[in-house]
């Protein structure tokens, strides 16, 4: 399988808006993105392994604990929230919340987070479909207040 490139991903009716340029993600300080990941990462769930950040063009912003494939992730988040949207879109559903893939060892989610970004959350270890979702959703909860309370200071 070839690695795919930023140029392919697909646009328009992604979990997180279609793609923007590199400089128009929203209006999330890079610094405090990072600050806020970290914070939610430091609560230390344990079903939690790790979390990534990235924009809805490939690029990751922020990622915490994702071993050394991050570029790549990120890229495939891009893709996945792409394609869930458009899913979503032709099966008459609303909008795309979340993707969730089921491994043989974890658990993987992707969510809209911010205009412009994808949350990506990593399960540890083995635990039922549910609880990691009930996790990584809480996951995302506090990423985006913590967003939200940066963004007003």
């Amino acid at each position: 399988m070839r690695p795919i490139a930023p140029a392919e991903i697909p646009t328009g009716m992604g979990m997180g808006g279609a793609a923007r340029p590199a400089g128009q993600r929203g209006s999330t300080d890079p610094a405090v993105l990072a600050a806020a990941v970290r914070e939610v990462r430091e609560e230390g769930d344990p079903i939690i392994g790790g979390l990534l950040v990235g924009g809805a063009d490939g690029l990751v912003l922020c990622a915490e604990s994702c071993g050394s494939q991050v570029e790549m992730l990120g890229v495939m988040a891009a893709v996945v929230a792409g394609i869930a949207g458009q899913i979503v879109a032709q099966a008459g559903v609303g909008e795309a919340r979340t993707c969730l893939f089921e491994g043989t060892s974890g658990h993987v989610a992707v969510f809209p987070l911010h205009p412009g970004m994808v949350l990506v959350v990593f399960g540890q270890t083995e635990v039922s479909t549910g609880r990691f979702n009930l996790a990584a959703r809480g996951v995302l909860f506090r990423l985006r207040d913590a967003i939200a309370q940066a963004a007003d200071k």
